[in-house]
């Protein structure tokens, strides 16, 4: 196992193509396939599946994972230490998030950690809300930003803390009729005139999300859902006016183009963080304060 390897490996789970991962990696693709292709042998098992549509990860894909995250990460850092580039005596944070959504959430309460001290180290790593609860209960991670979720929390070495509570929003394109509907709340029923929703993958998704997008799915020909890898995927549909959504409504979401709708009958979803039971560092709860 090398770190070309993996770093194909991490590369295609985290954009779900060969050939994109190809592109952001700068060598071609069957470079990528390759690398994979002697990864899985070294590992006698199938890391992804594949078909002429998709490429998702397999159970053994998900549980590598996070590992590739850590090796990498100190690969990294040991290059760093040796060059003599690595920070003496920085603070380090070390966050997970689901998506680049909520990697841009983080921004006012690192720049203002960044700000108090010029040592700060953040680390971000994005992967399933299931390995980045894993990370959190092994010490790999600090905290991981998480909605509350409705099936109840997961027993453990974490605990679930509240920040926030936000509604859940219908999301549709600005040229949507359902957007000059005006400000009265809608009734989920609308999804049933023919509309196409887009939704994501629950492998991926946070419980909550997924289980607000169930409600909108009731309600939706199943010929009509378009599933998606995250949702950034999902808001590049929506803005193209192919599909709505059922989301929370969180900051970073508002872009232009885009219209959010309330909505009747759906309850609120709770924001949070996940953190490792017990006192908390100073460093991790002046950043929960800040992204409260």
């Amino acid at each position: 196992m090398n770190t070309m390897q993996l770093e194909c490996f991490v590369e295609v789970a985290s954009c779900l193509s060969f050939s994109q991962a190809a592109v952001n990696l700068h060598v071609s693709q069957p470079t990528v396939s390759h690398q994979i292709k002697s990864l899985e042998d070294e590992l006698g098992c199938a890391l992804l599946a594949r078909s002429t549509r998709s490429v998702s990860l397999t159970e053994e894909g998900f549980a590598l994972l996070s590992y590739a995250h850590d090796i990498l990460e100190l690969s990294a850092r040991a290059k760093r230490r040796l060059a003599g580039s690595e920070v003496v005596g920085g603070k380090t944070l070390r966050i997970g998030v689901n998506d680049g959504i909520e990697a841009q959430a983080l921004v006012p309460a690192l720049t203002e950690l960044r700000r108090r001290d010029a040592d700060f180290d953040p680390v971000i790593r994005m992967g399933p809300h299931s390995a980045l609860v894993e990370m959190v209960e092994d010490g790999r991670l600090d905290v991981v930003l998480e909605y509350r979720d409705p099936s109840g929390a997961p027993a453990g070495a974490t605990v679930f803390r509240r920040l926030s509570e936000v509604p859940a929003v219908l999301v549709c394109a600005a040229d949507d009729p359902l957007a000059s509907a005006g400000a009265a709340p809608l009734d989920l029923g609308v999804l049933a005139e023919g509309r196409r929703v887009a939704v994501g993958s629950p492998h991926v998704l946070p419980p909550a999300i997924s289980a607000l997008q169930r409600e909108a799915l009731t309600r939706v020909d199943p010929k009509r859902v378009m599933m998606c890898p995250n949702v950034e995927v999902i808001l590049a549909l929506v803005s193209a006016g192919v599909a709505c959504t059922l989301l929370p409504d969180v900051p970073p979401m508002r872009r232009d183009g885009l219209c959010f709708l309330a909505v009747k009958g759906v309850e609120p979803v709770t924001c949070g963080v996940r953190t490792r039971r017990g006192r908390l560092s100073r460093l991790v709860g002046e950043f929960i304060g800040l992204l409260g």
